[in-house]
């Protein structure tokens, strides 16, 4: 028989008083009149991953009982909880009895598992609340405004403990340690874990990481920083690191607190080919290798830069990179060929000239008429509905992933239905007309905006005022184009988002990974790894009016970009810091590319020129086998990471057997076959292969070594044509370093 309610009052008020009292005193006589649903009962289901997308949390529910995700929703959880399958989940004659608690001590079957124990304050404060018949609380109880994490930063010695203090500040002014029902997670188990009751553990690994506590649709972040012992050598490598520009100040002093020291700067080889294809999408030339070599300038490497961003293929490089996340794609339709063509000529000719890139982005946004006409207009082709504006003007020029709160409150975000709806609202005046094909598939509409039109939240059905993530609705006057004051909002110099976006995109492209990793994601949860150099970065892109070369300038003349890629004992295990120059494997575009240019046999795409480089290509119609295996991204989306950088079997497999990549290396007209035929001596034949394809001169093992195969080899073509295929299947060639 369970103990009358008079006599659990006392136990629970010793067990519970941690987790249910604000920092000022309450009688526990008064604690079981004041639990509070919202405030202390939905947290535990938090807290125990009942109401995650994985079970109850997730849109239909699991087992009969659905719960709103990560309980944003405690109106319709205590509806579902206490009046659901006609209150079957509660006993109120013996509460112990309840299904609500049986389940998760798995006293009767729980597809979930064991959850908790009868002796957990949680269980406890539970069957409490059922024993006094379910209290709601009151209406005008306190809620949260904001959550604290003691420490925010915090240094620990590898293999070292510490605790997390976890604190919620609600609307009367009171504070609550909630440290124990708030939900924990390491972006990085392998430098530091934590457990449920907030109890940090280092791990034997230098390195950085972040915690991130979660309670009540409130996240908070601890930086925690694991450094390396001191030593002398370490310590002399990092005060001799020169700096070039302000970014390596960021950088060196991240390093300095982490103790990890920076790799020698790359060599003039090195630093060729890594720019020349980082910026102009291609390898660099036998005569362009010769001419930089011979250069002893001390600023050479200033004026290579220059001379890139003025060149073609930078145009060429960036403008696919835009089309790809901006989705241009023909869908297998002749007819919007056009269009797609267009478009990508627009952009092209668009970063040729150097347009502010806040310019480029209200013209695609605000595009109307049709590609004939403005060709911007071809992103409304692909970009069809309400859902793709905000996704993808979200995702692509804010850096935001806010596509869950289509549906539901942001798990990880401060973002409501209402603001999803109140960008969206920007676009609720837009239209098209004329056109032909059907659904995805048409193409030369006209884009026009209507007189009026508005967007209302389904969840409320109430119109939603358009206004930016954080601002107040407007009111847009009759025949005002409301996409206009959008992007008024998103290029303001105060706007959060939009400057960090781009200069965090373009440090992923030059150094593999984001200051914010994935680069598209930028939110509290996912924290920069060097939150002052991404703000000095896009404070430096604001007042440089949103110069895109500007900010590549910026990166690429930093000593950071310009380190070696090669590792040692202290930073090889470094993968955010940026110690060394993190190697990268070239697109597919960009692979192809320099496969033609290495065996001098150039690939042909149908309908154009004789020439023309992969990285020049429109859209995905314009495609072939070796593009599709080597990861080129179909533009089904508008995250990057549709392109694949990883190797596969499949690729390993197509190099090697494949006529389409054989016959470049064994045919009639290629290098092999030139080289073949020369009559100079096979030292200078071989040297001249090596600026080829590597870009670089042979070291002088690596020319005894061939001379010595060639010598030995009767058939001069087949002997060339070996020494190309084993030169192009090596990670220098496949990758930049």
């Amino acid at each position: 028989m369970s103990l009358p309610i008079r006599r659990l009052r006392p136990l629970a008020f010793l067990a519970l008083s941690s987790i249910l009292l604000p920092t000022t005193a309450v009688r526990a006589s008064e604690l079981i009149s004041e639990i509070d649903f919202t405030n202390d009962i939905v947290p535990i289901f938090t807290k125990l991953g009942c109401n995650g997308g994985g079970c109850h949390g997730k849109s239909t529910g699991r087992g009969g009982f659905k719960l709103s995700l990560f309980g944003y929703e405690p109106q319709l959880d205590y509806q579902e909880i206490v009046h659901g399958s006609r209150g079957r989940r509660l006993f109120q004659g013996n509460s112990k009895r309840s299904l609500l608690l049986l389940k998760p001590i798995m006293a009767v079957p729980h597809g979930g598992g064991l959850r908790m124990k009868t002796s957990a304050p949680e269980y406890q404060l539970l069957l409490r609340w059922i024993s006094n018949e379910t209290p709601w609380g009151k209406d005008d109880a306190p809620r949260i405004e904001s959550l604290h994490v003691e420490p925010s930063q915090i240094e620990l010695a590898r293999g070292s403990k510490s605790n997390l203090k976890v604190t919620a500040v609600y609307s009367n002014g009171k504070h609550r340690d909630v440290t124990r029902l708030t939900k924990f997670k390491s972006n990085d188990p392998s430098i530091v874990l934590i457990d449920e009751h907030g109890k940090l553990a280092s791990q034997n690994r230098t390195g950085q990481a972040a915690v991130v506590a979660q309670y009540q649709g409130q996240a908070v972040v601890c930086q925690v920083l694991s450094p390396a012992e001191k030593t002398s050598e370490v310590d002399q490598r990092l005060a001799e690191f020169q700096r070039a520009n302000k970014i390596d100040e960021f950088v060196i002093e991240k390093l300095k607190r982490l103790r990890i020291p920076p790799s020698e700067p790359s060599d003039d080889a090195t630093f060729l080919r890594r720019t020349t294809v980082k910026i102009s999408g291609r390898i660099p030339t036998r005569e362009e290798v010769k001419i930089y070599s011979a250069d002893d300038s001390k600023d050479k490497r200033q004026r290579l830069i220059n001379r890139l961003l003025d060149s073609p293929g930078y145009a060429d490089h960036f403008a696919q990179k835009w089309c790809d996340v901006l989705r241009i794609k023909r869908r297998g339709q002749n007819d919007r060929t056009y269009g797609t063509t267009a478009f990508h000529r627009w952009m092209r000719n668009s970063i040729a000239s150097n347009r502010p890139y806040d310019d480029i982005v209200r013209d695609i946004i605000t595009a109307t008429g049709n590609v004939a006409a403005n060709p911007p207009a071809q992103w409304y082709a692909e970009v069809r509905y309400l859902d793709r504006y905000v996704d993808d003007t979200a995702q692509v020029f804010l850096g935001l992933r806010i596509g869950c709160a289509r549906c539901h409150h942001h798990p990880f975000e401060s973002y409501s239905q209402n603001d999803y709806y109140g960008l969206a609202a920007f676009f609720g005046r837009g239209d098209r007309k004329g056109g032909s094909g059907v659904a995805e598939r048409r193409s030369n509409e006209a884009v026009f905006i209507k007189a009026s039109g508005s967007v209302k939240n389904p969840a409320t059905g109430l119109v939603v005022l358009p206004h930016g993530l954080g601002s107040q609705g407007l009111e847009i006057p009759e025949y005002a184009d409301p996409r206009q004051n959008l992007v008024d909002w998103m290029t303001a110099s105060d706007n959060p988002y939009f400057a960090k976006a781009f200069v965090n995109r373009m440090w992923a492209h030059f150094f593999g990974r984001g200051i914010v990793d994935p680069m598209d994601d930028l939110r509290v949860t996912n924290p920069a790894s060097n939150q002052e150099l991404l703000d000095w970065l896009a404070e430096q892109f604001i007042e440089n009016r949103f110069d895109m070369k500007s900010t590549i300038r910026l990166i690429c003349s930093s000593n950071t970009y310009q380190l070696s890629a090669n590792a040692d004992q202290w930073n090889e295990m470094d993968y955010v810091g940026h110690a060394r120059f993190y190697p990268q494997r070239l697109s597919a575009e960009v692979l192809l590319d320099a496969i033609d240019q290495a065996t001098e046999v150039s690939t042909r795409y149908s309908g154009l020129p004789t020439g023309t480089r992969a990285v020049q290509l429109p859209d995905e119609g314009y495609s072939n086998e070796f593009l599709r295996i080597f990861g080129r991204p179909p533009r089904e989306s508008a995250c990057e990471c549709e392109r694949s950088p990883s190797p596969s079997l499949s690729q390993s497999l197509f190099v090697m057997n494949n006529s389409f990549v054989t016959s470049k290396m064994t045919g009639n007209n290629g290098l092999a076959a030139r080289l073949a035929k020369d009559k100079r001596p096979h030292s200078e034949r071989v040297t001249e292969m090596f600026l080829t394809v590597l870009s670089r001169n042979p070291e002088k093992w690596e020319t005894d070594e061939a001379i010595k195969y060639l010598g030995e080899e009767a058939d001069a073509k087949k002997a060339y044509g070996n020494l190309l295929w084993a030169l192009m299947n090596t990670k220098e060639f496949y990758y930049v370093r």
